[in-house]
């Protein structure tokens, strides 16, 4: 009777141990699980964030590297004024913005071939202007700062500066602005009594003026 008695206490302790081992398995397994889904988590956080940062900057890049640039056509072409054109173009795709020489430009004047730069002047004489104007003015560039009189000593209207316009007789600041609007409005003066045309500008300063100007 007293062995079976230890016998069932026996059995009983090793259930019990039995129970609390797999416990603490099952615990111990728990524990892992949540640290291998935690890991796996923060893994797929960190991988989303960096395709995330990839997305972002990789526009950015791509903008930056296609630049654009602004600049001005007038003279002897159809439609003169502002055009936006690629990074890197040539003076001959402006003038094909603007719609490309007229008739009376003189096509041999600008190096269409020569890169457009951002802020640019693209000035396209006629063919009459350009057998008066200096040599080495050849450019697609228009400077408005460089003499604009010819060798007879007369003020070219379609290039003078504001300052070279003044010294002519009659012509004050407001009315060498107005002239120069004009100028870049309409695509340069097509003959020299146009300049009568001009806000401020009568047939009596004309007549004062006429022997000193040419286009």
């Amino acid at each position: 009777m007293r062995d079976r008695k230890k016998r069932i206490t026996v059995v009983i302790m090793i259930c019990i141990l039995l129970v609390v081992v797999s416990g603490c398995s099952k615990e111990k397994n728990s524990d892992k699980l949540e640290e291998v889904q935690q890991r796996e988590k923060t893994e797929s956080v960190e991988v989303s964030d960096e395709t995330e940062q990839t997305v972002d900057t990789e526009p950015v890049k791509k903008a930056g590297s296609e630049g654009v640039i602004y600049v001005f056509v007038c003279g002897q072409v159809a439609s003169p004024g502002v055009y936006e054109l690629p990074e890197g173009s040539r003076i001959c795709q402006a003038i094909d913005a603007a719609g490309g020489m007229l008739d009376t430009a003189s096509t041999d004047w600008v190096n269409q071939a020569e890169t457009a730069e951002d802020g640019q002047k693209i000035y396209v004489p006629s063919t009459e202007e350009a057998e008066t104007m200096p040599e080495g003015q050849q450019t697609g560039q228009m400077q408005e700062t460089s003499s604009t009189e010819g060798t007879d000593g007369k003020v070219h209207l379609n290039a003078a500066s504001r300052e070279e316009l003044m010294t002519l007789t009659g012509i004050g600041e407001k009315k060498a602005d107005a002239i120069i609007r004009y100028r870049e409005s309409n695509g340069g003066f097509q003959s020299v009594d146009e300049l009568m045309q001009v806000e401020g500008i009568k047939e009596g300063t004309y007549n004062k003026i006429k022997d000193s100007i040419v286009i």
